[in-house]
């Protein structure tokens, strides 16, 4: 089955994680997909792709930066001729308490989190808007829901429940032609979580009500669903991947 093919689609944020997992999920349905990342290593996790027999590149990017994110959206479309999906996936937490966070932490937060959304979605958008068609997906979290804010990231989660709103405001201004909407994946299996304690895993997986964490393909799919045809009149929604998790 493919959902997407002949579909060109950039992911942010993609050397590892959620981010590798959301594209090799759209590879997977047909889509060519360029990784992006601000690691050189994102190089590494579309040779991977690749040799499994599905189209992807790699392309280095920092998100907070404008002349880097208009660089890889002019090589996408000199290459390709066209963006039809954008996943905003890049993110970073800095765990620290409130009284010892910083305005550089929020600064920075903010910036990828946040601001880096913006950049790639206004670059992505000019595109799609001229040829009246594209979707937009940019990750949240379940840190960016109501009463979910977690201590030591509040930074994290006001850029996430940034990330929801903006999301929404786009969906109006992009209409009727661009699809905006948010995934919010709850706590993820990836390669930042997986050297947690047992005692903060098993916290995780007990505040879920399907009992165990997510894998990066879960997130994947509701990504896919929502880059493929299959939610066309679907736009500014907030989709939950979270086992359950908000409903506590």
């Amino acid at each position: 089955m493919t959902k997407l093919s002949d579909k060109i689609a950039i992911v942010t944020g993609a050397q590892r994680g959620i981010g590798a997992g959301i594209a090799k999920v759209l590879a997977r349905h047909g889509a060519q997909v360029i990784l992006t990342d601000i690691s050189d290593a994102v190089t590494k996790t579309a040779e991977d792709i690749a040799k499994a027999g599905q189209q992807a590149s790699a392309l280095k990017m920092d998100v907070t930066s404008t002349d880097e994110v208009n660089n890889v959206v002019n090589q996408v479309l000199t290459q390709f001729g066209r963006i039809d999906i954008l996943v905003n996936n890049a993110g970073i937490a800095i765990s620290r308490p409130f009284m010892e966070k910083t305005v550089e932490d929020w600064v920075k937060t903010l910036e990828v989190n946040l601001i880096g959304v913006f950049l790639c979605a206004q670059a992505a958008a000019k595109h799609m808007l001229a040829r009246k068609s594209g979707k937009i997906v940019n990750i949240s979290s379940i840190r960016g829901i109501d009463h979910c804010g977690r201590e030591g990231i509040m930074d994290y989660s006001a850029a996430k429940a940034g990330v929801i709103n903006l999301t929404k405001t786009m969906a109006k201004e992009l209409a009727p032609f661009i699809n905006v909407n948010t995934v919010a994946p709850g706590h993820t299996l990836t390669e930042m979580t997986a050297p947690l304690p047992d005692a903060i895993k098993k916290n995780m997986i007990e505040g879920s009500y399907l009992k165990r964490m997510a894998q990066p393909e879960d997130i994947a799919k509701a990504i896919l669903f929502l880059a493929s045809e299959d939610s066309n009149f679907i736009t500014g929604q907030l989709l939950l991947v979270d086992g359950g998790f908000s409903l506590k």
